[in-house]
């Protein structure tokens, strides 16, 4: 039977060693963040929008990866109170599946938590490689919770998520800022080409590409 191979006991410390790492990583993220957001608003200071505007995507990351080892943390820590009813039962208990399915789902993707490859090596071990599997690539009724899911998920922000977030950075360090312009050019960032180009290469290419549009234009009007 798989349970017999499960060592409880190494399992509860992979899991304890995790949410330890995970608070040592959330107070240097955090750190990271501030520092960030500090470099946003001054950013935003000097009218710097659209540096302003790439950067805020690395504390967007930074924020939904916090948000995730917090839902982590919570897991890790019920799985321990819940060992001796895991061990008891031969299936996975109903009211366990999130979290033992989304601490596996996150091993993979939480490079920065080894230990949580060794907790999905434990659940390996007590329920198989296909209750895992299913996990780890999000099979229909897997379990995994659809919020650590989406906290961490690649997925860029929106432009008026950036938005939001520079204006209450922007609020938070006493910055005057008028998000307004920042909006347009963000659903539109094509345009910025209209503030003329920065290097010669650029000069060239655009000089090239409007030459070979006249030169379709005067086809175009010779044509029959």
């Amino acid at each position: 039977m798989l349970h017999k191979s499960f060592k409880p006991a190494k399992c509860k410390t992979a899991l304890k060693l995790a949410a330890s790492r995970i608070k040592l990583l959330k107070n240097k993220r955090d750190a990271q963040v501030k520092q960030l957001k500090r470099e946003l608003a001054q950013l935003l200071e000097t009218g710097q929008d659209q540096t302003a505007r790439i950067r805020v995507e690395h504390v967007v990351r930074e924020e939904k990866t916090m948000a995730a080892y917090d839902l982590i943390e919570i897991y890790c820590e019920l799985i321990v109170a819940r060992l001796p009813i895991i061990e008891s039962q031969k299936n996975c208990p109903i009211d366990l599946k999130e979290a033992i399915a989304s601490v596996i789902f996150a091993s993979p993707r939480c490079a920065d938590i080894p230990e949580l490859m060794d907790v999905r090596k434990h659940f390996t071990a007590k329920y198989g490689k296909e209750f895992v599997s299913a996990s780890v690539e999000l099979r229909p009724d897997c379990g995994v919770s659809r919020l650590l899911v989406e906290k961490l998920s690649a997925k860029s922000p929106d432009g008026p998520t950036k938005i939001k977030i520079l204006s209450a950075i922007a609020e938070e360090h006493n910055v005057k800022w008028d998000p307004t312009s920042f909006g347009e050019k963000d659903m539109k960032p094509h345009e910025d080409l209209l503030n003329g180009p920065n290097t010669f290469e650029q000069a060239s290419k655009m000089h090239v590409e409007a030459a070979n549009v006249q030169e379709r234009q005067i086809v175009l009007t010779k044509a029959p």
